[in-house]
């Protein structure tokens, strides 16, 4: 009896262990699923930076940075025109790379929508600012145009109703509240303006709770361009591949586009220069040492870049030198030569004063010589009246 309740025992224990593993796995698969990566979506705010992200209470923003990663404090582009700043976020390149400055230039260089469309995948741009991004998504289905004058709340409605009916793998969404605000010169119309997006992108997080999309979507919010002299703009990543609740440093716009390649399993942009955001992957412990050295690898190829451009500058410099002395040359010339006709010209004018003086008197020399015939003539005849 005491053998069977021994045998008995070890058999519910297998049993029960059996159940536990089947359990974790179902867990473990669940959470795979949940992890899965379904879509892309990144909201470029144009106007949006640090002292506006620390001193607003947006707690979206801070709500999605809790559940994700995030850097205060990136490095934004310092541009003149909102088409070259997100050229730049889209294709990980500088402005003199891409060559996008306004609406009309071709881009020269690959972007993250070409990327995606080697991919086969499906792609939306939402445009708020009137059509400058229109030479990066065609058709109907991949590009919408807003006007520049509307709200963000209803840009953020307008994707998410189309995102209902084509649900797009990689959606962009450019906001432009906040750079309207900072012409306004307003310090509270700004804040307000900060504060009414992040409840525009509350709505869309709700809506991709709603669709179980949430956390099968990696979201990306920040700001191309800097409007401060501080430079910096806040960088929020959350979704599959991206670590919980960390905070990193001395991330760039221009990585945002290898970093999405990265995740996605794009191969590297043509003339991108930005690197993959490795801190904030969430990087396999096997995969450490492959990481650790394309981030050397890239670092490399960055300094490798950095120096020849600084030797380019040095060209150019030095270029700008040579010139400076030919032209303070050239300059000097034409003053000698200034200075030799005028010269000249007093000369000429010395010349002309003494014939005008010349023919002057000669004009009176003969006009006295008529004066006296006139006068001996006058008196000859008068002798004989």
């Amino acid at each position: 009896m005491h053998k069977y309740q021994i045998l008995l025992g070890t058999i519910g224990f297998y049993l029960i262990l059996a159940v536990c593993f089947i359990f974790i796995g179902q867990v473990s698969a669940a959470e795979e699923e949940k992890k899965e990566l379904k879509h892309v979506i990144i909201i470029s705010i144009d106007g949006l930076n640090y002292e506006g992200y620390i001193s607003t209470p947006v707690t979206n923003m801070k709500h999605l940075a809790g559940e994700g990663v995030i850097d205060e404090k990136a490095t934004g582009l310092r541009v003149n025109t909102m088409e070259a700043a997100e050229a730049s976020l889209l294709t990980g390149a500088f402005p003199e790379d891409h060559r996008h400055l306004i609406a009309r230039d071709k881009v020269e260089v690959e972007s993250l929508l070409e990327g995606m469309k080697k991919q086969k995948r499906t792609l939306m741009v939402v445009d708020g600012s009137g059509g400058k991004l229109q030479s990066f998504a065609r058709g109907e289905k991949e590009y919408i145009k807003l006007d520049a004058d509307c709200e963000d709340g209803k840009v953020i409605q307008q994707a998410i109703k189309s995102f209902k009916e084509n649900k797009p793998f990689f959606t962009y969404i450019y906001l432009n509240d906040c750079k309207n605000a900072l012409f306004s010169l307003d310090e509270k119309a700004y804040y307000e303006s900060v504060k009414k997006c992040d409840d525009s992108l509350g709505y869309l997080i709700n809506f991709l709770r709603k669709q179980e999309l949430y956390y099968n979507s990696l979201i990306i919010v920040t700001s191309a361009r800097s409007s401060s002299p501080s430079n910096f703009v806040p960088l929020i990543m959350h979704g599959p591949g991206c670590k919980i609740g960390s905070k990193i440093t001395g991330s760039m716009v221009i990585d945002i586009a290898p970093t999405v390649c990265r995740v996605v399993g794009l191969d590297k942009l043509y003339g991108t220069r930005g690197i993959p955001i490795y801190e904030a992957l969430d990087i396999a412990e096997d995969e450490n040492l492959f990481v650790l050295n394309s981030c050397i690898s890239e670092l490399k190829k960055s300094r490798i870049y950095s120096w020849n451009k600084y030797f380019d500058t040095q060209d150019e410099l030095y270029s700008a030198i040579r010139q400076i002395g030919s032209i303070k040359e050239e300059r000097q010339s034409i003053f000698d030569f200034a200075g030799e006709r005028e010269q000249v010209i007093n000369r000429l004018k010395t010349r002309l004063n003494l014939e005008r003086l010349i023919y002057l008197g000669i004009f009176i020399f003969m006009l006295s010589g008529y004066f006296i015939e006139y006068r001996i003539l006058k008196k000859k005849f008068l002798l004989f009246r």
